[in-house]
């Protein structure tokens, strides 16, 4: 076993990770509020705006694969801070949207901004942290610190806006936009060193086949095939499936909406170290089927709900589904990232992750089209049934993944035990995303 200090958190990484709490809690201040803002402050139609909305998750699909080509030719940082300031520019831009025409390109700027950083801040992972016994704990340490900026930008955001006054989401757009920076900042201030992979130079002369190799590797198109059939069954339907049965067949209050939103942020800050634990004792493709199988139960629970409209217990099953559904959450966090990373051949890196993130822009496209078409067609419960039907055959696509992975890559030791300790010392205990 390493010594301890040899699994510390590196001081680049634990200063990008605080710089992206910074901008997460950006982040929060306006997410929950697109909606509103283009239809109730900006007096935009609301077929028309979800139309918009569309628009920015249309944009970040192409957006993806670019930026897993450049990473592999530039390099994570530069990169990732290009990112950073494109989506900041589209922050800035929904301060200036006025109607339609205004609304569009700001939204598809942002779209793109958001789709490049997905795969060009796990590549950063890739060359920062070489331990891959501390790699899982910083992606859960990531998401865990993700999850807390956004859940306080929303409260946060909740007291400051008010419709009749645009200028307060004016305000909130410029605290969003200004917070990337924070992130660029973090980026330009660490030595370059820090972003330097053992032997990088030389894996980058090997790699010339691009995403055709990328395609080639048996593995991954089959974690591939799993990662889209969860994307769709998890954070592809929460807005609109979760949302829209919630409010249409149990027929709950949007107070419950935000009490389960909240549940969800504060078990996934409170149990993401618990379950880096437990999935460092866990086979990574029965981690990922462990996930399937909770997304799939969360959905098994919303139509529990849809039994008990307009009662205590139903708005009570509302807000378990979407605790049952941050378990899952933080079961996925320290594993399928990580997983990518060890698939990947360093000279691409970018373009591994890329393909990954795009399986979540491509179901986030996908999902809420589905999702409003059988919910406005009185199909709630049969789309709840197919929900749950995707998640489980995530599960066996990542369980056909298995035998392909061998030992090493399963987080198998040569005794047939999980070997991955989740190396956890004192100082390290308490933050995680």
């Amino acid at each position: 076993m390493a010594p301890e200090q040899t699994r510390r958190i590196p001081g680049p990484v634990r200063a990008l990770l605080a710089a992206n709490l910074v901008s997460s809690l950006g982040g929060g201040l306006t997410l929950p509020f697109l909606l509103i803002y283009l239809h109730q402050v900006r007096h935009i139609g609301l077929g028309l705006t979800g139309l918009l909305i569309g628009a920015a998750s249309v944009a970040s699909v192409p957006a993806g694969p670019v930026t897993g080509s450049l990473v592999d030719r530039l390099g994570p940082r530069l990169v990732t801070s290009g990112a950073l300031v494109v989506a900041a520019a589209g922050a800035f831009a929904l301060i200036l949207v006025r109607g339609p025409l205004s609304a569009l390109p700001a939204l598809v700027l942002f779209g793109v901004g958001n789709g490049s950083l997905w795969p060009a801040w796990t590549a950063l992972f890739a060359v920062m942290v070489h331990d891959e016994q501390l790699r899982p704990r910083v992606f859960a340490r990531s998401f865990q610190l993700l999850n807390l900026g956004l859940g306080a930008g929303a409260v946060i955001a909740g007291v400051v806006v008010r419709v009749g006054q645009p200028a307060t989401f004016e305000l909130i757009y410029a605290i969003d936009g200004i917070t990337f920076f924070a992130v660029v900042a973090a980026l330009c201030l660490q030595p370059k060193s820090a972003f330097v992979r053992p032997a990088t130079a030389a894996h980058h002369l090997q790699a010339r086949g691009g995403y055709r190799e990328v395609l080639a590797d048996r593995r991954f198109r089959r974690y591939l095939l799993g990662a889209l059939l969860l994307a769709f069954a998890g954070y592809a339907s929460v807005d609109a499936g979760l949302v829209g049965y919630a409010t249409t067949v149990v027929l709950v209050h949007p107070d419950v909406i935000a009490w389960a939103f909240g549940a969800n942020t504060g078990l996934i800050v409170v149990c993401q170290p618990l379950a880096l634990r437990l999935t460092a004792r866990m086979r990574r493709s029965h981690a990922l089927s462990f996930c399937a199988a909770l997304f799939a139960l969360s959905w098994g629970v919303l139509l529990l709900a849809g039994a008990f409209p307009r009662s205590v217990l139903g708005a009570g099953l509302v807000v378990a589904m979407f605790g049952v559904f941050a378990i899952g959450e933080v079961a996925l966090s320290p594993v399928g990232g990580p997983l990518v990373t060890l698939l990947a051949r360093p000279a691409l890196q970018g373009r591994y992750n890329a393909l990954a993130a795009s399986a979540y822009s491509l179901a986030g496209v996908v999902g809420p089209a589905i999702a409003g078409t059988m919910l406005a067609a009185r199909l709630g419960d049969a789309y709840l049934g197919l929900l749950i039907g995707l998640a489980a055959a995530a599960g066996a696509a990542f369980q056909w993944m298995r035998p392909l992975l061998g030992d090493r890559l399963d987080n198998v030791a040569p005794g047939g035990r999980p070997h991955l300790e989740p190396a956890t010392g004192p100082a390290e205990r308490s933050r995680a995303s």
